[in-house]
């Protein structure tokens, strides 16, 4: 007895098996099949890969925009702050002057004519002949 298989191969519907004994008699058998064509393989057509490169170019180019808006924002900043540094400079010199002025001889005796104070004429030191301990 010789049977002969044909198999239809559809994945969406389970596979439709059909016998055929020495008579002639047709049986239909239906039955599961897993399609193993396919497996491990990932099928690429035109479309997906266009869709690929065309989301790897988006993806850069939104990449490369922050990037340029990035690197704008951080110049700004620097010169915002070179120009802080300039200004704390002018305003640390001008400090330096002023101290120099005030600790000059000619400003300590305005100060001194201007808070009443006189100058001592003669000076006379107190000597101690004596066992005393000083400090």
């Amino acid at each position: 007895m010789s049977r002969i298989l044909i198999l239809n191969k559809s994945i969406a519907s389970p596979a439709k098996v059909r016998t055929q004994n020495k008579s002639g008699m047709n049986s239909d058998i239906f039955m599961s099949v897993k399609n193993n064509f396919n497996a491990g393989r990932v099928e690429l057509n035109w479309m997906s890969l266009i869709f690929v490169v065309a989301a790897g170019i988006f993806f850069s180019g939104g990449f490369y925009l922050y990037q340029v808006n990035d690197i704008a924002t951080k110049g700004y900043e620097i010169r915002d702050l070179e120009k802080r540094i300039q200004d704390l400079n002018k305003e640390s010199k001008k400090m330096e002057i002023k101290e120099v002025e005030l600790k000059s001889m000619y400003n300590i005796e305005k100060a001194s004519q201007d808070l009443n104070l006189v100058n001592s004429g003669e000076v006379s030191y107190i000597e101690i002949n004596g066992p005393v301990a000083m400090k």
